[in-house]
């Protein structure tokens, strides 16, 4: 992965591919990262997105091969990945933030809440917490359908910006 790497961060799709694809069209990524609950449809995001894709299994999903938890190394930063329902992100984040502490990760990314969240450190040993929404089932005001697209700068910084999908419903 290098500075010019896009990467499409979505959640919750629940088995509703529409908005998905109008997403992956918009974004072309380099890589797509999913945060459960995307309810059978693995084999059709890698095919349609054409590029790699990380997943993890939320509480709608049955497909015992999908890890509950990634742990991985991007340029720069260490990343936890999870859907959330097992760390009570309903209630509050402090079990979420202490897996992550506990793991050296820097970046924490959930789903589950259907409901975008950025939180961008504000001081030492503390990491960026990010939920990108629900692509297909929103639940904040307004109820847009929403992501993430995850850039970096020069640095390796990373650069989260929140993309909608007007419903057309």
């Amino acid at each position: 992965m290098d500075s010019r790497a896009r990467i499409l961060i979505v959640s919750d799709t629940h088995g509703d591919r529409k908005y998905l694809a109008e997403a992956i069209d918009r974004v072309q990524p380099d890589e797509l990262w999913h945060l459960g609950d995307s309810e059978g449809d693995r084999d059709w995001i890698e095919k349609y997105s054409g590029c790699p894709v990380r997943i993890v299994r939320g509480n709608m999903d049955t497909d015992n091969s999908i890890p509950y938890d990634l742990i991985f190394d991007i340029p720069c930063h260490k990343v936890f990945m999870t859907h959330g329902h097992r760390y009570g992100v309903t209630q509050d984040l402090d079990s979420l933030k202490n897996a992550a502490k506990n793991n050296n990760c820097d970046i924490i990314l959930f789903g589950h809440i259907h409901i975008p969240v950025l939180i961008s450190p504000d001081g030492a040993n503390v990491p960026w917490i990010v939920n990108p929404g629900s692509i297909a089932r929103p639940r904040q005001d307004g109820r847009e359908h929403t992501y993430i697209v995850l850039t970096f700068s020069k640095r390796f910084d990373p650069l989260f910006n929140q993309q909608t999908i007007k419903s057309d419903r």
